[in-house]
């Protein structure tokens, strides 16, 4: 299975889209339909995009390229910098 396949469908599966689906229809689910029907409907299919070409950007592929001081190329890793680092922001002084 293609890596952006694998990861967005563990997103959707996963135990944040469980919650709010189950949330959503007011009792537990556990149909993968159902959860990926949640997700594509509740905008999780378009928040995933947009989150994987940054990820697989020119701006985060220069930073974990620096991170890691070598040219990176392997999507897990790339995809794994940004979900770290991706709500980090630096701090300045005013």
């Amino acid at each position: 299975m293609h890596f952006r396949v694998r990861i967005q469908l563990s997103e959707a599966f996963g135990c944040v889209n469980r919650w709010y689906c189950s949330q959503a229809y007011r009792r537990q689910i556990d149909d993968p339909e159902l959860l990926l029907k949640y997700f594509i409907r509740s905008g999780g299919a378009d928040d995933f995009d947009r989150r994987y070409k940054e990820a697989m950007g020119p701006a985060n592929h220069w930073y974990c390229s620096e991170f890691y001081r070598l040219e990176m190329q392997d999507p897990q890793i790339l995809w794994d910098y940004y979900m770290k680092f991706r709500n980090r922001k630096t701090n300045t002084a005013a």
